[in-house]
């Protein structure tokens, strides 16, 4: 068994040298990795907040690393494409309230925010959210993460990729 990992391994050294794109490809991907694990959340509602700071950040790779995995698998090429920004300078949205929280079950959560839709110059309104958010099932996994978020439609709110938006 050691001597075939051994021969993938040497396998693999060679290969990466051979081709530094490949090697520098790689290194960015356990960056990615790395980035997505230190930010797994421990109970519900911090996958929630921090998600929330992804979005008043406007950072898509914040949001990202909180979406569950089949999220993520379908939301990275609209990510990506974006270069990794969402929402808009104007307006944005702040002062998030959790209005409700709903215990689905011991391993899923669902909290209906609200927040305002705010310009320089005055409100335009309130927006909300019904976020749900579910533990890990793997085996050995005790992190947190976003597996649906429903917006609430409106005229001057800029949408995540993961978002489906509700009348």
């Amino acid at each position: 068994m050691m001597r075939i990992l051994y021969s993938f391994l040497l396998v693999l050294v060679i290969i990466l040298q051979a081709n530094p794109a490949e090697a520098e490809k790689t290194k960015e991907t356990n960056q990615i990795t790395s980035f997505i694990t230190g930010l797994q959340t421990e109970n519900p509602k911090q996958a929630v907040e921090l998600w929330l700071l992804g979005v008043k950040n406007r950072s898509g790779a914040v949001q990202y690393a909180v979406l569950s995995p089949l999220l993520q698998k379908q939301t990275e090429g609209e990510f990506k494409k974006n270069g990794w920004v969402t929402g808009q300078s104007s307006p944005w949205i702040n002062n998030f309230q959790i209005n409700k929280v709903t215990n689905i079950n011991n391993n899923k959560k669902e909290y209906t925010l609200s927040y305002d839709i705010l310009t320089s110059y005055k409100k335009l309104g309130k927006g909300e959210k019904i976020i749900t958010v579910e533990k890990n099932p793997s085996s050995g996994r005790t992190n947190w993460f976003i597996s649906n978020i429903k917006t609430k439609k409106n005229p001057w709110e800029a949408y995540t990729p993961a978002e489906v938006i509700t009348k």
